[in-house]
């Protein structure tokens, strides 16, 4: 099949713990969406929980990686990264987040694998612009929590429905 060599870059490859973290995640977006949307700020906390997250998911790969982490696992992480820095708010190449919604983006895509890690900031992007409109309310700045809940669930069940899936 010509899709067997990108097979590393879109399977999403969840081990028993990496299935947990993701309902952790999903669990403490949907208190922080409520939350942003509410008061337009999720508390500190939040931010706290998802950098601990991603450097859970980061210790739980390389473990499962024996300590020699393969291609896929590098690009990962350096797609993170990249991502990260340019959608933080004092670069904002990509997007301009606060750094509470960097930490969320990051644990999100801690658990997938490089295309889709793209295809989840990509998906971000584009859900940005009309999710501003809706939820800004003639204001300046708009609670980004519900774009990150939406693309992270959008995505997942992408994943599923098309059969990259495996838990």
């Amino acid at each position: 099949m010509a899709l067997e060599p990108l097979l590393p870059l879109l399977a999403l490859d969840l081990s028993r713990w990496e299935l947990y973290g993701l309902f952790f995640l999903l669990g403490s977006f949907a208190v922080a969406t409520l939350s942003d949307i509410k008061h337009m700020s999720a508390q500190r906390e939040f931010m706290d929980v998802w950098w601990a997250v991603a450097v859970v998911l980061l210790a739980v790969q390389l473990w499962q990686s024996d300590l020699r982490p393969a291609w896929p696992l590098v690009a990962k992480w350096f797609l993170v990264v990249l991502f990260a820095l340019a959608s933080h708010r004092r670069l904002g190449l990509w997007l301009r987040l606060a750094t509470a919604d960097v930490a969320a983006c990051v644990a999100a895509a801690m658990l997938l694998p490089p295309g889709l890690v793209i295809a989840f900031f990509a998906l971000l992007k584009l859900l940005a612009w009309p999710m501003s409109r809706l939820l800004a309310r003639g204001k300046p700045a708009y609670p980004f929590m519900p774009v990150i809940s939406l693309a992270t669930i959008a995505l997942l069940a992408v994943a599923f429905l098309a059969g990259v899936v495996e838990a």
